[in-house]
């Protein structure tokens, strides 16, 4: 399955940039996560994959937790996640720079 890449790119935006806004951190979130169907529904899920960069932070973990499962349960439509975006990048003077 292959997840439209507009959608894949605005997710990764909008999870970058909101831990940004809660954390200050800019971290690369590229393996914390991986879109998938869900077999029954066939809809486009996230997946979470945390590595230990995740893990070791509880913090951090429970954000993008809560995140996912808003996204996976459709409480954020797209334009949910565009406006959000627009909203946490206009309060972000810098633009987000990622760390591995």
């Amino acid at each position: 399955m292959t997840p439209n890449p507009e959608i894949k790119k605005m997710i990764k935006k909008y999870l970058t940039i909101s831990v940004k806004s809660q954390f200050d951190l800019d971290i690369n979130l590229e393996k914390e996560y991986a879109l998938t169907e869900n077999l029954v529904s066939k809809k486009t899920i996230i997946a979470p994959t945390f590595t230990k960069k995740i893990l070791s932070r509880p913090g951090l973990k429970l954000f993008l937790t809560s995140i996912i499962t808003e996204i996976n349960n459709e409480k954020c439509s797209m334009e949910f996640i565009v406006n959000k975006i627009k909203s946490l990048h206009g309060k972000d003077s810098q633009s987000v720079q990622l760390i591995s």
